[in-house]
């Protein structure tokens, strides 16, 4: 049988919202029209969904060829095992 909190202020945790439950919330009132947009057009759906993982790893994989450049002054492209392509900055003479 039910027994009601002796205290009031002794509520469960589902009437106290946190950060992370108003977060979860908001990303499925955003999801579930993506969803039903998707499953209505699967095509443009996996489409658009390929063209975001693919911007996403580019620009994970572009920000640590910068990072490199940056930290090492260069880099270097192997082409097959036929060519090799070295990317280097020209160093400056400030001896002025």
């Amino acid at each position: 049988m039910f027994r009601p909190p002796i205290v009031p202020r002794n509520r469960p945790l589902i009437d106290q919202p946190t950060w992370r439950s108003v977060l979860v919330s908001y990303v499925l009132v955003t999801a579930i029209p993506l969803l039903l947009w998707f499953v209505s057009q699967p095509l443009v759906g996996t489409v658009a969904l390929a063209s975001i993982a693919g911007l996403f790893v580019g620009g994970r994989r572009v920000y640590r060829l910068t990072r490199c450049f940056y930290d090492c002054q260069g880099f270097t492209f192997d082409l097959g095992g036929t060519a090799q392509i070295t990317v280097t900055q020209i160093p400056t003479d400030e001896a002025s």
